[in-house]
Parts: C-alpha cells; structure tokens; sequence
C-alpha cells in the first residue's frame, strides 16, 4: 500500500485504518525522537485532541518514542495550543507529539510534531518522511528504553488557565458570547474562560463527543447554520466557532456573517500593537489586509500557507501578530510563535467589550473584503509546470509579483492567486478586490491567462 500522501508539509494525516495505522503512528513517531535525540534532547510530551482513534494512536506514538530511548510526559486529551503552550513553558521538555487531524471529519487522524518553543516541524518533517520509507529507525536495547509519566490533563489545562488570565486583563464591561464548540476539544477551556471573565455564555455542541455527531468540526466547512441562526436570534455581539482541536476559531457578527480573519487581525494589531510593529499573513490573505496594515502604521511580511511556515517567518522576522486566511491566529507579543485561537477568541471579545462595539460594527469599520476562492481542476502530473509558466509570464508583467507559494500579483485594486494543491489535483485561484466588480475583474483577466497556460499541456 502506498502511504507516501499521508505525509504532508507540516504534519502525517490519513484515514484511519485506511492509510494511517497505529504502527505509522509508532515508526513516525520513533523517528522524530531520533531526530530529537540527535540534538541533545532527552525528554517530550505525547498528547492528543478528544477524536475515538486518538487514545490508540497517542500509545502508539508514546510506545515509537520511548523505545526510541527518550522520556515522555502523556498528557491529553488537551486542545492543541494548551498542548503547545505546555511543551514552551516546560524547560525540562525538547519537544512534543501531538495526536489529531484538526478540523478533518471524525474518520481522520494524524500526529504533528512540535519544536521545543511549540512550533511545528517543518523541514524536519521531510526528513521523517525519507527515513521512514528507508527504514531508517533506531530503536534502542530494551535497557535502553525511555520512561513515561501521566500527568494530569486538568492540571496543565489549569496552567494554561493561569496563563492567559495573567496576560489577558479583565474587560471594562461584559458581552452576551455564542460559541459552538463543534464537541471538540476547545469544550476543555473555553466555556471556563470565558466565564471567568464574566460574559454571559451561550454554548452550543459543549459536550465532547470524538464521533462529531453533528459533523465535520470545521467553523469553516462544515455545518455552522446553528450559530448563525442563534445570533440573529440573539442579537448578541459576537459568536465564536472552534474546530476539533481548537487550533482555528472562525467569529460571527450579529447579522450571522462569518467574518474574515484579516478583520480579525486589524482588529487586534490596532488594539495591541505600536506603530512599525510586523504583521506575518499568509499568501492566501486578502491584499485588503497588507494594504490596511501599512495604512495604519504596520508594517507586513507574507508567508507560505501553514502554521510551521508562519511561526517560522514571525520568528525570523520578530513579529508581533500574524493571521492566515483559515483563522489560525499568531500572537508572538505575548512570547510564543505558535498559534491560538482560544487565547485569541477570549482577546477579542474583551477587546470588543471595552470598544463597546459590535462585531458588524468593526467589521464594517475596516471592510469590506470581496474576496474569490476557486479551483481548477488540472492533472496532477503538470499542475507545477503549469503554475511555473504563470509565474514567468506574470514576473515578466507586473512588478509587484510574490512567488513564495504559487504566484500572487498585487495591483492597485486588488490581488490575483495562483497556488498548486499539495494533495489534489488542483490549482487553487483566489482573487480580491476593493469592489466585487474589481475582485470580479481579477479573477476573469488572470484565470483566462491561466487557461490559456493549462490549454498547452492538454
């Protein structure tokens, strides 16, 4: 069987018993401590979100790294960040294992490596991937073997509890709050925290259920009619929607509309940074949110899509903020460089409390984005060629061309995207503009030259 897709840019994700098996889990997991072993390291965590696969593979993986030789702390079920959060601040830990498939539907799993600051793998991950299909694991002499101990998931979600209400002040006034937890694990912390901070709660999907009986815990994909109806019903100011490991959260306004993740970022950069300070996006954003930026002061750096390339840019380049377009938020001016939407969801409703705002209120302060999201349909085989001659003819066009992922042409009155799929057989196209008929206008001119591109390998 042929395994080598499951193996991915920033993290292992398949279909359980399908493609991803326990033993995967072990022999990927066995390798990363390899890697971490070869740089001095010694101990990790193991952990996992709340999905029905996930006990089995979390032992899996636990089982690889111990007999790899290292010591292991098993903590989970945690949502994701609280997981993170535990492997930065623990100087004892190198690193962790982190058992989930995120927003995917309930039948995936995978496992994601972390850095000892709680970022992600990256170019380690394509070391993983060669040595796995070469057979390349050590496993120690029974003598040899690591040690595990099981630490309390309620004492490290307290830890995270402490955290963020020692960084996030008390708001000057309270909000009435929707949030669908999707029976994720974001239920572990965030009904708790948001309590505390004395807004008056409406929780739906709370219970955690790993079956995600009302389906894919995606606030983006999946089924988000529920919240929506609620805060039209409701009036309330703001409503939050998380995914299975509570690694993205997506906010609602109270007409009901899902407000894009740039809003967000505008919202927060102007609420928490000074002028000059560097905002990380990736190039899937809106060119609305780079163009805002500056205007206010900030100034911007573009990223390739994914978490482990954003933490890698912030770091690099001592950012404050950074937001991708699929509402994972990074927040490194409290210290840390992965992301965190639960500690971002409690940021913004206080924020929005003391603005004595509504979210469609700050929404329609910074927008409208007018944003288009389509794929074309290529084959696998020449969708990079395909792509490569875009990207030479728009080079030699325009002058404000970005090919750090795919090619994006930036315009006065708008962007173009043109980005190969890592996993499909796709070229995903995104255009914006400063009107729909602009953003309209962007995406007939630039996909006629694309098609114009895919009609000379067919």
């Amino acid at each position: 069987m042929n395994i080598e897709h499951i193996f991915r840019a920033y993290d292992i994700r398949g279909i359980v018993d399908k493609d991803l098996f326990p033993e995967t889990v072990l022999k990927a997991a066995a390798i990363f401590a390899n890697i971490v072993a070869e740089r001095g390291g010694k101990k990790v965590a193991v952990g996992g979100d709340v999905r029905v696969s996930t006990p089995s593979l979390v032992y899996a993986a636990l089982s690889g790294i111990i007999a790899a030789g290292l010591d292991a702390y098993l903590v989970f079920p945690l949502p994701i960040p609280v997981f993170c959060n535990f492997v930065w601040r623990n100087e004892n830990l190198n690193g962790g294992a982190f058992v989930t498939a995120s927003h995917n539907p309930p039948q995936y799993n995978g496992i994601r490596f972390r850095r000892e600051d709680g970022t992600g793998f990256s170019s380690e991950n394509v070391e993983i991937k060669k040595r796995f299909f070469d057979g390349r694991i050590n496993f120690v002499e029974w003598r040899d073997f690591g040690t595990s101990r099981i630490l309390s998931n309620k004492e490290i979600l307290d830890e995270y509890f402490e955290f963020i209400i020692s960084k996030v002040p008390e708001p000057e006034k309270t909000l009435r709050i929707i949030i669908d937890g999707k029976h994720g694990a974001a239920n572990l912390i965030s009904p708790m925290l948001f309590t505390h901070y004395g807004h008056e709660l409406i929780a739906i999907n709370d219970v955690v259920d790993g079956s995600f009986p009302t389906g894919m815990p995606d606030p983006l994909h999946g089924d988000v009619s529920q919240i929506k109806s609620l805060m039209v019903k409701t009036g309330a100011p703001i409503g939050i929607a998380y995914d299975g490991d509570g690694d993205r959260a997506a906010f609602f306004d109270e007409h009901g509309r899902l407000i894009p993740s740039e809003i967000i970022a505008l919202f927060l950069a102007e609420n928490l940074l000074k002028s000059n300070d560097i905002i990380v996006y990736n190039t899937m954003c809106s060119s609305m949110l780079k163009r805002k930026a500056e205007e206010m002061g900030f100034r911007t750096v573009e990223s390739r899509v994914g978490d482990v390339f954003m933490a890698q840019v912030a770091k690099e380049n001592n950012a404050k903020l950074g937001v991708e377009e699929s509402y994972h938020f990074f927040l490194p001016i409290f210290g840390f460089y992965y992301d965190d939407a639960i500690m971002t969801s409690i940021l913004v409703a206080n924020l929005l409390a003391n603005a004595g705002k509504s979210l469609g209120e700050i929404y329609d302060r910074y927008g409208p984005i007018f944003t288009i999201r389509q794929n074309i349909s290529v084959d696998d085989s020449v969708k990079f060629q395909i792509v490569d001659k875009f990207r030479e003819w728009a080079t030699n066009t325009y002058s404000d061309v970005s090919t750090i992922d795919g090619v994006k042409i930036y315009l006065d009155n708008g962007s173009f995207l043109a980005r190969p799929s890592n996993t499909e057989p796709l070229i995903r196209v995104v255009a914006d503009g400063i009107t729909k008929e602009a953003a309209e206008e962007i995406l007939r001119k630039f996909t006629k030259k694309l098609q114009e591109i895919i009609e000379r390998f067919t």
